[in-house]
C-alpha cells in the first residue's frame, strides 16, 4: 500500500514558519514499515505524534498540557471528564478545529473496531455548550490524560478533520490532521524513510524547530548505533540496552524512555485450556520457580528484576510485599502439591520470536519451571501471528514484552479491567477481590490514592495474574538534541524537540 498525502493547499512547501528553525531532524525508528496511516489500527508513533494534534498534549518535561483541549477537569466522583475546546486551530486543509470535531472524531473511534476500541466504547461522549465536549464513564476513572494524549494508547485523542472523517478509507493512505507538521509523501519511502513538513497553519510555532523531519526505520540496533555515530541521525529510538555502556563511550546522551516488562501472561486464568492454571497456587508456584537474578543478567545490561506487578520506585510499588514473588523452589513445590499436582504438568506456550528480551527470558525459565515439573512446550510465532494466536485464544499463556508505564491507574485498566484490557486478556478472567481493589483505585482522593495504589499491586501479584520476570529499559540514544523527558507512558513530546542551547 502507498502511503500518500491528502489534498493540502500548502502542505509540500517545505519552508518552516518558524525563523529559527534549522535545516532537518533525522530520527531512526524501530518499527517495520505500517500498513497503513489508519489510527484506530496501530498504537501512538512520532508518524501520527507529527501530523495529528491531540486534545492533550505531553510536554518537555513529561507532563501534560493543553493541546486542542484547553482545560479540563473531572468530576468530584471521578466519572465525568469535561474538556473545553481550543479556539483558533486550524486542520492543515485550512477547516477549523471545532467542538464538533472533536465530538464526531470520538463518535467515529467509537464506531468504528480497532485497536482502540477497548479504551472508548465504554464512554458516553457528549456536546456541553457550544465549546465543550463531556465524556461520562461507567464507573470512577482517572486515566483520561493518557487515553486522550499524543501518548500512546492508541491514538484516541488524535483529532481528525471533517475530510478524513467523511472518507475513512482515505485515512489509510492520507494525514488529515491539526499537528505542527505534515506528511510529504513525495520524498518519503514506504519501510525506509517518512517525510514531515512544517504546518503552515499550526498555532503554536514553538513545535516547528525544523524544515524538515525525518522518521527512518532502523529495526538494527548496532545499525542505529553506527548511524548516530556518522551523523546521519540525531536521535537513536531504535534503542538497545546492551549498547549502553557504548552510547556512554561515544559521549551520546541516553534518555530512558518506556520499560519493557518481560512477562509470562497466563492468559488461561480459569483454566479452560489447561486446568492446571485456574487454580491460583498453581499461577504462584510458577512465578516462585523463577530466578529473576540469573535471567536478568542473561537478557542483559542494564535489566533488572521484576517481582510485583507494579515497577520499582512507581506508585503502589512495596519492596516489602509479603506477595512478591521471590525465589523458592521448596515452596513453589509445595503449592504444586497442595494444588494436586505433585508431578507437574505440561503446556504449550506461546513465544514472541521478534521479542528478542522475551525469548531469552522464557529460555532460561523452562529450565527453572522444570524443576517444579512443569514442562514447557515453547511455540516460536512471529510478532503479527503471536498476536492473532492468542487473540484467539489457541494458547493458555504466552512469553511477551509488554510497555511498563509503570503508573497507576493507567496499568491497572490496560492490564486488568475489561473492556479496556481486551487486548491483554483474551479469556477475559476477572476476580472479585481485583475489582474491588480496582474500584478503589480509581475512586481515590489525594490522601488515598498511595495506599489504593500499593493494596492493588498486592492483591494482583498475590493473583498471580502475570507472571513478570523483568523490566528491561528501552533507551533513546541522542546527539545534541534535547529530547526531555518522559510522560508516565514512555512517550516524549517529540514535535518539540530541538537541538541543544
Amino acid at each position: 500500500m502507498t502511503l500518500g498525502v491528502a489534498a493540502l493547499t500548502a502542505c509540500s512547501s517545505g519552508g518552516s514558519s518558524s525563523g529559527s528553525a534549522s535545516d532537518t531532524l533525522t530520527v531512526a525508528l524501530p518499527i517495520d514499515s505500517p500498513t497503513s496511516f489508519e489510527l484506530t489500527q496501530q498504537c501512538s508513533s512520532p508518524m501520527f505524534q507529527l501530523a495529528y494534534e491531540p486534545l492533550i498534549r505531553i510536554t518537555k518535561d513529561g507532563d501534560y498540557e493543553p493541546g486542542i483541549a484547553a482545560s479540563w477537569q473531572y468530576s468530584s466522583d471521578n466519572t465525568v471528564f469535561t474538556m473545553k475546546i481550543r479556539s483558533g486551530v486550524k486542520f492543515a486543509d485550512g477547516t477549523d478545529v471545532t467542538r464538533d470535531s472533536v465530538l464526531n472524531t470520538l463518535n467515529y473511534y467509537e464506531s468504528v473496531p480497532g485497536i482502540n476500541d477497548g479504551y472508548i466504547k465504554p464512554w458516553k461522549i457528549a456536546a456541553v455548550d457550544t465549546d465543550s465536549i463531556a465524556i461520562t464513564s461507567p464507573a470512577p476513572f482517572t486515566g483520561m490524560e493518557s487515553i486522550l494524549s499524543d501518548s500512546g494508547n492508541c491514538n484516541n485523542g488524535m483529532i481528525i478533520s471533517a475530510a478524513g472523517l467523511a472518507n475513512p478509507d482515505k485515512l489509510k493512505t492520507a494525514t488529515f490532521g491539526a499537528g505542527p507538521y505534515v506528511y510529504d509523501a513525495a520524498q518519503s519511502q514506504n519501510g525506509d524513510h517518512y517525510t514531515y513538513t512544517p504546518n503552515p497553519l499550526y498555532y503554536d510555532k514553538s513545535r516547528q524547530n525544523y524544515k524538515k523531519i525525518i522518521l527512518r526505520v532502523m529495526t538494527d540496533q548496532n545499525t542505529a548505533m553506527n548511524a548516530l555515530a556518522s551523523g546521519q541521525i540525531q536521535v537513536n529510538m531504535t534503542g538497545g540496552a546492551q549498547l549502553a555502556d557504548q552510547a556512554k563511550s561515544k559521549g551520546f546522551d541516553s534518555t530512558v524512555g518506556r520499560v519493557q516488562a518481560t512477562t509470562i501472561m497466563l492468559w488461561d486464568r480459569a483454566g479452560e485450556l489447561t486446568p492446571a492454571l485456574g487454580d491460583v497456587r498453581v499461577r504462584r508456584a510458577m512465578a516462585l520457580a523463577l530466578d529473576r537474578d540469573s535471567i536478568a543478567k542473561a537478557v542483559g545490561t542494564a535489566v533488572t528484576t521484576q517481582d510485583q506487578f507494579t515497577g520499582a520506585g512507581f506508585p503502589g510499588h512495596d519492596d516489602n510485599l509479603p506477595s512478591k514473588y521471590t525465589y523458592d523452589v521448596d515452596q513453589a513445590k509445595k503449592l504444586l502439591a497442595d494444588a494436586g499436582h505433585p508431578d507437574g504438568f505440561s503446556m504449550t506456550l506461546e513465544v514472541n520470536s521478534d521479542d528478542p528480551d522475551a525469548t531469552v527470558a522464557v529460555n532460561a525459565a523452562v529450565a527453572q519451571l522444570g524443576k517444579i515439573g512443569i514442562k514447557l512446550d515453547l511455540k516460536s510465532l512471529p510478532n503479527s501471528s503471536f498476536f492473532t494466536d492468542f487473540a484467539a485464544k489457541k494458547y493458555s499463556a504466552g512469553a511477551v514484552s509488554y510497555g511498563m508505564y509503570n503508573t497507576l491507574p493507567n496499568d491497572a485498566y490496560r492490564l486488568y479491567k475489561l473492556p479496556y484490557a481486551a487486548v491483554w486478556s483474551p479469556f477475559a478472567s476477572t476476580d472479585p477481590d481485583i475489582d474491588k481493589a480496582y474500584d478503589a483505585l480509581n475512586a481515590s482522593t489525594k490522601d488515598t490514592f498511595e495506599a489504593n495504589a500499593k493494596q492493588f499491586n498486592d492483591t494482583m501479584t498475590a493473583k498471580a495474574w502475570y507472571i513478570p520476570i523483568v523490566a528491561v529499559p528501552q533507551f533513546i540514544y541522542s546527539k545534541g538534541i534535547d529530547v526531555g523527558k518522559r510522560d508516565p507512558m514512555g512517550q516524549f513530546a517529540i514535535s518539540a524537540w530541538a537541538a541543544k542551547k
